[in-house]
């Protein structure tokens, strides 16, 4: 990352040339080199830093002397931030015999920034095993325990890769004002030509994009804004006429630290900044954020006084009077002997920031805290998923009389791992409620699952929504949509498709996992007949009856759901009449149920009725045999059988 992210609070040392009049022992071949490569990692130039030291690493044949090349790159790396090469290479380290024990330290947190935290577990102990009496090794360890626990258990947001803006290099540190994100980017339309040493990327400046709520403009660099060198991390005004941002290195060039900035638009354009009366050339300030009634400025510092690395602190400010009082740090609930920085205030007065030194995923996480009565809460972490094994860090807040109901509402900026470049901006959004519906298609008859089911999900007005198969446990899994009817069945080549199942997820207000498993029958054969259950008739009757209408609307809509079967309805009668008369009636039953279902929109040439008397009887009720009004009335029925599965309208 940047020097707006490090802070370049290190005056950085200069060497003189040492001549050497006389030596005993010979000059190395590649000390030049080497040499250049420790002025580069003293003065904090970690890119260049690690490609000098990669450059010489295979011309040095002594082996401690090739351990501690080893680990420069390793380390280089890591100050640079470029957590997959760091990786490689202290990986390479570990299988040396290095004998500093801290490196299994360095490790474990760069195993963290890609979230593999069992592993990072390990090196931890391995590192209070070699060290015992550094506590760092077991809150580590305890670390990353929890933040497993907040991976599994994701807070209810919807956090994106806002892509629009994002390029292969760093953009991060996003501000809305006025219909607009101002980011800090080292993308190359940077107005500078240097490459800065530290990251290997140009110097950072200021860009503009449009945003409006649903999409991003093109960017464009604030041109009377940015130097040559870095600028960056801005907040601006609710009515985009004032501006306070970070500059390192002076407009030069050539300077050793990081002060604020401020700059007012007039006549259409940004006037020349002017530095803050609070600033130093002895320490770095940056990251301005104000309170919402604009008194109160909050900043990161390695100002005298503080905890350790950068601190958080805020001063008061008279706008009317332009003075600023005396700072004041926000103590050890919020600050760390780490660096904590990019503080945001929002209109609630809540105060976010970024932090190294508490407990967190690994790297920076983002926290909030609250002034209470001139005492600062206890820090809470934001959690997965917006904070992550990378560097999260530098969020702000869309005021909420600009927020559309489902856009973004906070951005933030992250390199996490599968970002487009090296830190990307991201949007959070309310994540909106999740109800899936995870069901199991099985045959009935023997209980098996049915593999490559065709499953379907249809809304009131018979929209389909998904078509889905079964895995080859039969299992599938479908996302519904909020406030619908939703009707789901499945079927197969060789099954009859079920039946609706019908979920209604217009009362649902939680994340919601509906289970449930949907049978299917075989379809049937001549050889395999099966009878309606329910279809019967009254004595010397054909009309439908109302329960035999309830069984006859199944059949229509397996009928309607399975369209290419063409059926015969056969219905029968018991044996208490003359044959013929029995004959004729069966066929008037058969008729009755075909005309019924006419009427439920099914084609009529898709149903054959057939009429078979007593010839069928399904127990020994014949002619003559004394038999109970129940057993006749199992055979006053009506079957069906499927005749073919190859129908197709007509035209």
């Amino acid at each position: 990352m940047e020097a707006l992210r490090k802070f370049a609070l290190t005056i950085l040392l200069f060497f003189p040339v040492f001549l050497f009049a006389q030596s005993t022992q010979p000059v190395k071949p590649y000390q030049l080199d080497l040499d250049r490569a420790d002025l580069a990692f003293i003065s904090k130039k970690y890119n260049t830093a690690a490609q000098l030291y990669q450059k010489v690493y295979p011309k040095i044949k002594e082996e401690e002397e090739k351990q501690k090349v080893l680990f420069k790159i390793a380390d280089s790396y890591r100050n640079s931030n470029n957590f997959k090469q760091a990786l490689k290479w202290y990986e390479e380290l570990l299988n040396t015999k290095y004998p500093d024990p801290n490196i299994l330290y360095s490790y474990g947190q760069l195993l963290k920034n890609y979230e593999r935290y069992d592993d990072a577990a390990r090196a931890f102990y391995d590192y209070s095993f070699e060290v015992p009496e550094d506590k760092r090794g077991l809150d580590a360890q305890k670390t990353c325990a929890i933040a497993s626990q907040w991976k599994a258990n994701p807070l209810k947001f919807k956090v994106e890769n806002v892509s629009a803006i994002n390029t292969d290099q760093s953009d991060y540190a996003p501000f809305y004002s006025q219909g607009k994100i101002i980011f800090t980017s080292t993308r190359k339309e940077c107005q500078g030509n240097e490459i800065f040493e530290w990251t290997g990327q140009k110097y950072s400046d200021l860009f503009e994009s449009s945003f409006n709520g649903n999409s991003y403009g093109k960017p464009a660099a604030l041109k009377t804004l940015n130097t040559n060198y870095n600028e960056g991390v801005a907040w601006f005004d609710t009515t985009y006429t004032s501006v306070y941002f970070t500059q390192c290195n002076g407009a030069d060039g050539k300077g050793l630290n990081c002060k604020i900035y401020v700059s007012y638009f007039q006549n259409n354009t940004w006037i020349l900044p002017t530095v803050l009366p609070f600033n130093s050339d002895s320490f770095s300030c940056g990251h301005p954020a104000f309170s919402m009634d604009g008194k109160r400025m909050y900043f990161s510092s390695d100002m005298p006084g503080g905890f350790g690395g950068k601190d958080l602190w805020y001063l008061s400010y008279d706008p009317v009077k332009n003075t600023w009082g005396n700072p004041v740090n926000l103590g050890s609930s919020v600050n760390s002997i780490e660096d904590e920085m990019f503080p945001f205030v929002d209109e609630n007065g809540e105060i976010y920031f970024s932090s190294k030194g508490r407990i967190g995923m690994g790297g920076f996480d983002l926290f909030v805290t609250g002034d209470s009565a001139g005492m600062f809460k206890e820090a809470r972490n934001l959690q997965y998923p917006i904070n992550s094994g990378g560097d999260d860090f530098s969020i702000s807040f869309i005021p909420e009389s600009k927020r559309s109901a489902d856009g973004a509402y906070a951005f933030f900026s992250s390199n996490r791992v599968g970002g487009i470049g090296d830190d990307d901006i991201y949007s959070i959004a309310p994540k909106p409620l999740v109800i899936l519906a995870k069901g199991v298609v099985y045959d009935r008859e023997t209980g098996n699952p049915i593999a490559s089911a065709q499953v379907k999900s249809l809304l009131a007005n018979l929209k389909v929504l998904s078509e889905p198969k079964t895995n080859d446990k039969g299992q599938f899994t479908l996302d519904l949509p909020l406030k619908e009817l939703v009707s789901i069945n499945a079927g197969n080549d060789k099954y009859l498709t079920s039946s609706f199942i019908e979920i209604d997820t217009r009362n649902i207000t939680n994340d919601t996992t509906i289970e449930f498993r949907i049978p299917l029958d075989l379809v049937p054969t001549e050889d395999n007949e099966i009878t309606m259950e329910g279809i019967y008739y009254d004595l010397d009757k054909w009309d439908i009856r109302i329960e035999a209408k309830v069984v006859l609307d199944s059949l229509a809509s397996i009928l309607k759901n399975n369209p290419t079967i063409v059926i015969e309805l056969a219905s029968h009668t018991d044996s208490r009449a003359p044959a013929d008369y029995n004959l004729e009636l069966s066929k008037k039953r058969a008729q009755s149920c075909v005309n019924y279902l006419v009427q439920k929109g099914i084609t009529k040439d898709r149903m054959v009725p057939v009429g078979y008397g007593e010839t069928k009887l399904v127990n020994d009720c014949s002619d003559d045999v004394d038999c109970t009004e129940e057993e006749h009335q199992q055979n006053r029925r009506t079957t069906v059988r499927v005749l073919r599965t190859d129908y197709k309208p007509k035209r």
